[in-house]
């Protein structure tokens, strides 16, 4: 332990980059580990450690706006304060939320510090390559080992737990996570892709392997949120100055990756053998049940056995709004405190598995106003720089994915996104307002010698 602090510290101080990125990666794969005999868990000690470093970096200061004075941001730690006066006034307050919204600060500080300082987010990218890795390998340790779900952590198999046992981790026993951050790793490096307009050979090998862990993970709300994004990518990226040529080499290698991903799946679940209920579970969930919903949908005939969670997370939204409505107005204006959902047993054990939704009724009318101000305000503003990063498109996906889901939309995971792009939105506002400025620097200068 000695020597792997005395490594730390050594990396801390002359690549601190590295432990961002080690962060980044711990965030978004939602790893952590308690360490004996100190207070904190790693990635409180790391993200803390990581934070210092930044407040002695003997940088040269630079003419970006620092990260409070961004109007987001302010708004952020406005949300955050909120989200904790709310559940006190509701009795739901613990520390745990206190030490999330700081994690949440600290975390999206550093990120946007980074981005600033390399003028990119090669950084992020890494953690996010990082992490699509860890739980693709999570999916296939737990296919080889024990063949059917809850997926089993690795990190958890070397390190003897989680590290707060006393935390619902819903990254644990809900497969749906592995997909999502498998999907973002795709969604990531297929925008990537399109928008340097270069073939990038790691991006090229990885793509069909971050598709795979979607598949083996089942979750339907990732597959969605990919092809939505992915269809909104590529019609970017080829709008107006895009040749022919690259429309046809990217749709190409596009249907060329799915197909062989499908066969290299089914190879690998013969590969792996997989008892054949779970295999069967497996084609339920990624095609019978939604072949069911779209005939219901469309009134066409169906069979009512394969509609299974598909159907019922449609009921549960709407149980979930008709108890929103039943409020009294101060609830449905301030909330119902964080975690008031699952308190009051307003789902009946369940939660409304509709994120937009758990944000209204936990936080009521004016919480989620705020929180759409952060998040549109960001879109808004990037499509108007006409920043459409790979980090936007990741934003946009988790956004799709969390429509189905609870949490993740007020995640530290999707608040890192919002912070990468807020970091790009004002790189680029910082850049054409230096370059307006020598622009008329240049036109005085000639006005003199005149």
């Amino acid at each position: 332990m000695i020597l792997a602090g005395g490594l730390f510290a050594y990396i801390l101080y002359t690549k601190p980059e590295y432990i961002a990125i080690l962060l980044f990666t711990l965030v978004i794969a939602n790893i952590n580990i308690d360490i004996s005999a100190l207070p904190l868990n790693s990635r409180a000690i790391i993200t803390l450690a990581l934070f210092g470093r930044i407040l002695i970096d003997k940088s040269p200061r630079s003419d970006y706006p620092s990260f409070l004075n961004v109007s987001s941001v302010k708004l952020l730690i406005i949300f955050l304060l909120y989200i904790l006066l709310g559940s006190f006034s509701q009795g739901l307050f613990t520390i745990e939320l206190v030490k999330q919204d700081i994690s949440i600060v600290l975390s999206t500080f550093c990120v946007f510090y980074y981005f600033l300082k390399e003028k990119n987010a090669d950084l992020l990218k890494v953690a996010m390559i990082a992490s699509g890795l860890l739980c693709f390998a999570d999916l296939v340790y737990t296919y080889m080992v024990y063949g059917t779900f809850p997926v089993q952590r690795i990190y958890v198999l070397l390190t003897g737990g989680p590290a707060d046992s006393s935390a619902v981790d819903y990254s644990e026993i809900n497969h749906n996570f592995y997909g999502q951050i498998c999907g973002m790793g795709f969604i990531y490096l297929f925008a990537d892709f399109i928008k340097n307009h270069r073939a990038n050979m790691l991006n090229i090998l990885l793509l069909p392997v971050m598709f795979l862990g979607v598949l083996m993970s089942t979750s339907r709300s990732a597959l969605l949120g990919i092809l939505l994004v992915f269809i909104l990518v590529i019609l970017k990226g080829i709008a107006g100055k895009e040749q022919i040529k690259r429309v046809y080499r990217v749709v190409s290698f596009s249907i060329g990756s799915v197909a062989g991903i499908f066969i290299l799946f089914m190879t690998v679940s013969t590969y792996f053998d997989m008892d054949s209920e779970f295999l069967d579970s497996i084609t339920s969930r990624l095609i019978d049940e939604p072949v069911a919903v779209v005939n219901k949908a469309l009134g066409n005939s169906y069979n009512i056995n394969n509609l299974s969670s598909m159907d019922w997370r449609g009921e549960a939204a709407a149980d979930a709004y008709a108890a929103y409505m039943k409020l009294d107005f101060n609830e449905q204006f301030f909330g119902i405190g964080n975690g008031g959902f699952i308190a009051r047993d307003m789902g009946h054990g369940l939660n409304p598995h509709n994120g937009i939704l758990l944000i209204l009724i936990e936080n009521g009318l004016l919480g989620f106003i705020i929180y759409l101000i952060i998040i549109a305000g960001t879109f808004v503003q990037a499509l108007s720089l006409k920043n459409v990063s790979p980090a936007l498109a990741v934003l946009a996906f988790i956004i799709i994915y969390g429509l189905g889901q609870n949490q993740e939309l007020t995640s530290i995971t999707t608040f890192l996104f919002v912070y990468t792009v807020v970091a790009e939105n004002q790189y680029i506002i910082s850049k054409r307002a230096r370059a307006r400025m020598e622009l008329r620097n240049v036109k005085k200068m000639k006005m003199t010698t005149v």
